[in-house]
């Protein structure tokens, strides 16, 4: 009987082991590099950090802050990064230079890319642009996009005066009446605005005519043939996070706060910032599914990027997405 006892401690101790072990070796270390510094374009992989949502599916996440979506791309292409967290457009032109990464997630699915223009000056929707002027930054995403948002609303670019200005000066230019409007995103225009107390509205190009998604999530090619449930784990994760920060913006800044304490943004600002970062999370609204893009979408993106942004037609664009590893039940917008 005492030797039964003692094989019972022993085959206890044993499966302790055993399951610690077990336990350590599912905690792998995964690092994820972010398009720049953390912001609101963050939240949700704050989220999921503060509550443990990487952890119970046995990662260990390091959120790395970045130097911009196409320096991220590089360190996933060069293996630097298992993941890196960049702007689509970005990512695909480096993918279509022979780097063998791939998107596996569209967190933004419409990019921020707009025209944003004080309430007081009577724009309301793209006709409204006729006649008036508008800045866009030189060397900035929206030079072209801007021709493609103006011919999708049936306006001739001659029937706009085009001002070309530098990022910091717009603000200036826009209150003081020398432009009426600017193409830019509203967390550059429309937050910092509303911090001097003045109201501006904003209209997206993906809403009117100009499909582009934005921040995605990349891939190695290589890494996601060798550990497809490793990503499949921080996909669903991540689904989480950002819903769950949907539900709980506060929680969620406070949470990238915690993670990044060294961030130069207040908790006033990503709390406004977290208002335009979910509409491009969830541009469908409630019930639109995070991270997903569907197929038809895609096919626009690319007409888009072959027609008026010179992106190669040699390969379809399904060679440069999967939707292998997103969740089997999508993660539903609050």
């Amino acid at each position: 009987m005492k030797q039964t006892a003692k094989s019972l401690v022993a085959t206890v101790a044993a499966t302790a082991v055993l399951s610690f072990a077990a336990n350590a070796i599912a905690a792998e270390k995964i690092k994820m590099t972010m398009n720049w510094t953390a912001d609101s374009a963050h939240l949700g992989f704050a989220m999921a950090q503060k509550n443990g949502y990487y952890a119970d599916e046995g990662l260990e996440v390091e959120l790395e802050e970045g130097r911009g979506s196409s320096v991220a791309a590089q360190m996933v292409a060069t293996g630097q990064a298992e993941l890196g967290y960049a702007d689509a457009g970005a990512a695909l032109n480096v993918a279509s230079k022979g780097a063998p990464i791939k998107i596996i997630s569209t967190i933004w699915k419409s990019g921020q890319f707009g025209v944003q223009f004080l309430e007081s000056s009577g724009i309301k929707e793209p006709k409204d642009l006729v006649g008036k002027k508008l800045s866009v930054p030189p060397g900035s995403a929206m030079v072209p996009l801007v021709p493609i948002f103006l011919q999708a609303n049936g306006i001739a670019e001659s029937d706009v005066e085009i001002v070309s200005a530098a990022q910091n000066a717009t603000l200036g230019l826009l209150t003081s009446g020398a432009i009426d409007a600017v193409a830019e995103t509203p967390e550059n225009v429309v937050v910092p605005l509303a911090q001097q107390g003045i109201e501006a509205g904003n209209m997206y190009f993906y809403n009117n005519g100009v499909p582009l998604v934005s921040l995605s999530l990349i891939a190695r090619e290589d890494k996601l043939a060798a550990h497809p449930d490793l990503y499949r784990r921080f996909i669903e994760a991540t689904m989480k996070g950002w819903q769950e920060a949907m539900k709980d913006p506060g929680a969620a800044v406070d949470a990238l706060l915690e993670i990044f304490p060294e961030t130069e943004n207040s908790k006033d600002v990503l709390m406004q910032g977290a208002i335009y970062s979910f509409a491009s999370v969830c541009p469908g609204g409630s019930g639109d599914s995070i991270g997903v893009t569907d197929a038809a979408t895609w096919d626009n993106i690319y007409n888009v990027m072959t027609t008026a942004m010179e992106f190669p037609k040699d390969r379809p664009i399904t060679t440069y997405y999967s939707a292998d590893y997103l969740p089997a039940n999508a993660y539903a917008c609050p």
